[in-house]
């Protein structure tokens, strides 16, 4: 049995022994840090700018595996304040980074394009850097003068705050909730397990408390959760006030060249075909024979089924999917979930979700709560995803380029959970099974790009209340989502006690600002790559391989475009409109068989 909990944990030791190792190459990058100051006003000069770029890369280096040790160690157990102290600890030497390099854009710019691009073309090792400054000009007149920069990196502390203090407040701090259901049995609840409890309950005032105990912490704190919002829409407004934007949600895009309408059109095609949601539930609700919908009822299964899917079982029907398709890219989809990579149970104190988590010259990590039900099965083939995406990348880019943005991301994930449904539903031999498999892809459109995109739209109006001078509040906030419940779903979620604080629930919305509506444009985009390849249309799986081999070599909307999918077309998002009231179809037929 230890075996087996070996074989299903990371081997952090690749990094380091032990943390007296890890503080050595933790004291080295911050000496390094200071090697810096001897660049300011010699970036003019080709040797200067050849020097700076050449030490970067050095500290980046070392920089990659000092944060991943603390990282990833601090992520198994939030409870540990010890390791959570070594994981701040590394922030604020890349505050101090951000602050002895913020002289650097700024001077480069004053340099000027056409020179700069000369001494990057002089030297094989600067070549990388091409696309990097190329960005860089791209976005010069948002780029503050050398002071007002070196101004912005002292904040960095103030702006990471909201991360450390939302794992606190929602994770690090939280005690399990324990309810006792109609039948006297009593059960520990956490964001972590409810999801696995919710669909064997049949009996709706069960569902009710159990659901009710997961959103208890957002309610009884739903103050502190709006305050500590307003401090990630405080810290947005500022910025892009500073550099010039016309709102957070530009800013956010500008860096990687996104068009503003790429979002709108996003949002305005989910908003504007919620009638199929409506009939989805209203098929649920007369088949369940629910005289009400509630949110939590969507984790109510329309055919009974009591298979699980233990991790080597998922792992195994994921590879099954994988048959036939590219050798490259079943070897790299494999190599993901290799041993020693992938933390896979829950435990106290472990961050809830999942992730993969890729360091250049590293192989990257995968973040599992795995509980044995479909959905971790699903879960695993998108990690997988990203991992593999990681690998092809850095295998085929330089330090500079290797990292792909989040826009191009969730392409990778999101292809394998289209493999992994259309290889299960071939498997499905009875008339339950294809029930299950159908309601899987269904509910993962309506997650993935309906309510994602609905968080965005969320985002959007958040935003837009700091822009007009709107107080933040729990009261303000929560109106914006009962309203978009209410929109999406004909739900009015002030009826189920504690949902109408889901915004405090999601920490995309208080880590990553603007992130979850990539989810429903790589989706989107994953479909139509997906669709390309199950068609066997020529070069498919090739375009598809150059866009996972890009990295960020161009910009994301660009590296879509390889793979053979154009997101600046409106017509990209209703295909998925397209494929939901496919499978909606499909289902009604099902059931009525």
């Amino acid at each position: 049995m230890k075996g087996i909990d070996n074989m299903q944990t990371w081997d952090l030791s690749i990094f380091y022994p032990n943390y007296d190792e890890w503080q050595k190459d933790l004291d080295i990058f911050e000496a390094q840090i200071d090697k810096f100051k001897d660049f300011k006003g010699k970036l003019g000069t080709y040797e200067g700018f050849r020097d700076y770029l050449l030490l970067e890369e050095d500290i980046v280096k070392t920089l990659y595996k000092v944060y991943a040790y603390a990282h990833l160690g601090a992520d198994l157990n939030l409870k540990d304040n010890e390791l959570g102290s070594k994981y701040q600890s590394v922030q604020l030497k890349l505050a101090k980074l951000g602050q002895a390099t913020s002289f650097f854009s700024p001077e480069v710019i004053s340099v000027g394009k056409e020179k700069i691009m000369e001494f990057v073309e002089r030297d094989p090792r600067l070549v990388p850097y091409k696309f990097v400054m190329e960005k860089l000009f791209f976005q010069q007149e948002h780029v503050l003068s050398d002071d007002n920069e070196r101004i912005m990196a002292l904040h960095q502390p103030i702006r990471s705050i909201p991360t450390s203090m939302y794992n606190a407040l929602a994770v690090g701090d939280r005690t399990d909730e324990t309810v006792t259901l109609s039948d006297g049995q009593t059960l520990k609840i956490n964001t972590s397990n409810y999801r696995s409890i919710l669909p064997n309950l049949k009996n709706a005032s069960d569902r009710k408390t159990v659901f009710e105990a997961v959103f208890k912490r957002y309610k009884d704190n739903k103050n502190a959760f709006a305050n500590l919002y307003n401090l990630v829409l405080q810290n947005l407004a500022a910025s892009y006030k500073a550099r010039g934007y016309k709102s957070a949600l530009e800013s956010k895009l500008d860096s990687n060249n996104i068009p503003v309408s790429v979002f709108m059109n996003l949002k305005d095609v989910a908003y504007q075909n919620v009638d199929t949601i409506k009939r989805y539930i209203k098929l649920r609700k007369d088949y369940l024979g629910l005289d009400t919908y509630h949110t939590y009822d969507r984790f109510l299964q329309l055919a009974k089924s009591d298979k699980t899917y233990d991790y080597n079982e998922a792992k195994k029907l994921f590879f099954e999917s994988l048959e036939g398709l590219d050798e490259e890219f079943v070897k790299n989809e494999k190599a993901a979930l290799d041993e020693g990579y992938v933390d896979v149970s829950p435990k106290e104190g472990k961050r809830t979700g999942a992730y993969s988590s890729g360091f250049y010259g590293w192989h990257p990590f995968i973040l599992l709560n795995h509980d044995n039900t479909l959905d971790s099965v699903f879960t695993l083939a998108h990690e997988a995803g990203h991992s593999a995406h990681t690998i092809f990348s850095n295998n085929a880019q330089p330090m500079a380029v290797a990292d792909y943005t989040i826009f191009v991301a969730e392409i990778a994930s999101t292809f394998n959970e289209h493999l992994l449904s259309d290889h299960l539903l071939k498997q499905a031999k009875t008339k339950e099974e294809k029930i299950v498999i159908l309601e899987n892809a269904i509910d993962g459109i309506m997650a993935t790009f309906f309510r994602q995109t609905l968080f965005a739209t969320y985002e959007y109006e958040a935003n837009k209340l700091v822009e007009q001078g709107v107080p933040i509040t729990e009261a303000s906030l929560s109106k914006i989502m009962v309203d978009l419940y209410k929109h999406y779903y004909d739900i009015d979620i002030r009826e189920e006690e504690g949902k109408q604080y889901v915004w405090a629930y999601i920490p995309h919305l208080f880590h990553t600002p603007f992130y979850v509506y990539q989810y429903a444009t790589s989706y989107s985009a994953s479909l139509k790559v997906y669709d390309n390849v199950k068609k066997g249309l020529p070069n498919a799986m090739e375009n598809y391989k150059k866009m996972l081999k890009a990295g960020g070599s161009d910009y994301p909307v660009e590296i879509a475009k390889l793979a053979g999918a154009d997101l600046t077309d409106k017509s990209t998002f209703e295909a998925v409109i397209t494929r939901f009231n496919f499978l909606i179809d499909e289902l009604e037929k099902t059931l009525k068989q």
